[in-house]
């Protein structure tokens, strides 16, 4: 086998070639497409051809959203929501995903539409250190 080389390259620095590839085989899969502002790929080549990859992307997480007690039920999470759509909109991100706490937080997802997962989510946090 010929030898395997790897590289980090910065969507926003890649050449179109190199971004196509990445693109071509999301698309193949069925992925969604990247943010090319938002990531990084760890290619692998063999005679500079690529024959694998790994994404690292930022994914957005939204949250927390709060509004004062007293003024709950007036419309300012509605609207605190949409604002948040509309940028994430505007800068293109591929997705987002947030925590929620309250019901009321659920229903605001499930009114703009987002998915609940269903499916296994990991997530590798800092070590916690214990008092002592």
């Amino acid at each position: 086998m010929a030898k395997v080389t790897y590289r980090w390259v910065d969507g926003w620095q890649a050449t179109q070639p190199e971004w196509d590839a990445v693109e071509e085989v999301c698309a193949a899969k069925g992925w969604a497409s990247l943010n090319r502002n938002t990531t990084r790929v760890l290619l692998a080549e063999v005679n500079e051809m690529i024959v694998g990859f790994n994404v690292f992307q930022m994914f957005p997480y939204v949250g927390p959203l709060y509004v004062a007690p007293e003024l709950r039920g007036t419309g300012i999470a509605e609207n605190l929501a949409d604002g948040v759509l509309q940028f994430l909109t505007d800068v293109n991100v591929r997705g987002f995903m947030t925590v929620i706490e309250s019901p009321h937080a659920a229903r605001l997802c499930e009114a703009r539409e987002m998915k609940l997962l269903t499916a296994p989510v990991y997530v590798k946090l800092p070590d916690q250190k214990e008092d002592d």
